[in-house]
């Protein structure tokens, strides 16, 4: 199974972003692994495609929404905080590490210190290059 995700869905990612970066485009790639651990799925190694949407839109940091499971934890939080940081900055600048302009957005009331809420923001998104291929996981 893990050879035909790998040749079904990332392979074709890679060739894009291969493609993408070898025309001297600015490109950044990532790999959403992370798992929480009221996921309907069984702990695992690897992830799980559109695993990655809830973060993307921000449900942990509200609780979730009606699709969604509602009972995530201070960490799934810490690394939503981490997801939004990257979008929005990407969606803003066009690079997912330069913040622009930015307004801290409302958070969970229970959603941990100010220290907790921005110790993501020290990592760093490389570009994804031809020939180191690098990204973000």
């Amino acid at each position: 199974m893990e050879a035909l995700s790998d040749g079904h869905t990332v392979a074709p990612i890679i060739k894009v972003a291969y493609l993408h970066a070898r025309r001297g485009a600015k490109t950044y790639m990532f790999h959403f692994g992370y798992q929480s651990k009221e996921s309907e799925y069984p702990q695992r190694l690897g992830s799980v495609r559109g695993e990655d949407l809830p973060y993307i839109f921000g449900l942990p940091l509200v609780q979730g929404g009606p699709v969604f499971p509602q009972n995530y934890s201070r960490q799934d939080m810490g690394v939503n905080e981490a997801v939004l940081n990257f979008v929005t900055n990407f969606c803003k600048t066009g690079d997912p590490n330069e913040a622009g302009h930015q307004q801290a957005p409302p958070l969970h009331p229970d959603y941990g210190t100010a220290k907790e809420r921005t110790r993501f923001r020290l990592i760093t998104w490389e570009t994804y290059e031809t020939t180191t291929q690098q990204y973000l996981s």
